[in-house]
């Protein structure tokens, strides 16, 4: 029993979710499927978030992007001045921007020695100062057609969510099929072997960076569009449950490990823990609290997890 588990761990996301959903539904007094895609629609930016976490966690020694919600905003604001002048243009300038950043993380995390948690906290405050500096001078209405695409619903199931899924599916062959992916998982499990197996490790781990902040560029797009703008602090809801969806998904806090399944999953029980606690009338800063007890004992499980397979 204890090998399934280990083996599929997407079973407790998935388990807590229709647990969630059962309580939601009690609250309410109603348990429809509608509750399942709004909870869905709403997962779509903690679990782009999440997705991108797990790469950079699965690179190993400790790696986490602590920058992931100022990158999202900042790009958010691109999205915004830049798809207005020209859609293509500025979805791709706002992606590109997300991925410099993360380059720039990766760059310092590896060629500097820093590790990951200062250098993502040091370069988060310095784009949330530029956001401070530009929000000003920026535009902050989404692009209208943008915002019409991502309203469009396919059979209950919003366009955010199928572009979530379309991205998760990608994301999976990305890590399970390719050489890349293979090389990520030896690279998080055990660095120094990686060198000496003639793995580049240096370029694998910038590589996870950069496609984390890839990923927050994507969610700051879509986020800006689907919340009617941009504003300074609007990455803040997603920080703990991202984070707490990359974890309770089955990524390994000492990295080597990733469950694409698992993360949507997660981020999508996470949605329910929401609905839940707004539907329980608590207030934000209660909420708060308790996504932060939850991350703490999902952290404590994966590191105290790791420890015993050492």
């Amino acid at each position: 029993m204890k090998k399934f588990v280990e083996k599929y761990t997407f079973i407790w996301p998935l388990l807590g979710s229709l647990i969630l959903w059962g309580l939601i539904g009690a609250v309410s007094g109603r348990f429809t499927a509608n509750q399942l895609f709004s909870c869905a629609r709403l997962a779509s930016f903690a679990l782009l978030l999440a997705l991108g976490q797990m790469v950079v966690v699965t690179s190993g020694e400790g790696a986490i992007d602590l920058s992931q919600v100022y990158i999202l905003t900042l790009c958010a604001y691109m999205s915004c001045n830049l798809m207005n002048v020209n859609p293509v243009l500025g979805f791709v300038v706002a992606i590109a921007v997300g991925a410099l950043c993360g380059f720039v993380n990766g760059c310092i995390n590896i060629y500097l020695k820093v590790p990951a948690m200062i250098t993502t906290l040091a370069t988060g405050y310095i784009i949330f100062t530029i956001i401070l500096i530009g929000a000003p001078h920026m535009t902050t209405l989404p692009y209208a057609g943008l915002v019409s695409f991502i309203n469009m619903n396919f059979g209950g199931f919003s366009m955010l969510t199928v572009i979530c899924i379309a991205v998760a599916a990608v994301l999976a062959v990305l890590l399970y099929k390719t050489k890349y992916g293979k090389q990520l998982h030896a690279v998080g499990q055990k660095r120094l072997a990686a060198r000496y197996s003639g793995i580049a490790v240096g370029r694998v781990v910038i590589t996870a960076f950069t496609l984390g902040g890839a990923l927050c560029g994507l969610a700051g797009v879509l986020c800006g569009a689907f919340i009617g703008g941009a504003f300074q602090d609007m990455g803040s809801t997603y920080f703990l449950p991202s984070i707490a969806a990359a974890f309770v998904g089955g990524t390994a806090a000492a990295g080597g490990r990733s469950n694409v399944l698992g993360v949507c999953l997660g981020a999508l029980m996470m949605s329910f823990m929401t609905t839940f606690l707004n539907a329980a009338s608590l207030s934000p800063g209660m909420q708060r609290l308790i996504q932060g007890a939850f991350l703490v004992l999902i952290l404590v499980a994966s590191v105290s997890n790791a420890v015993k397979k050492k």
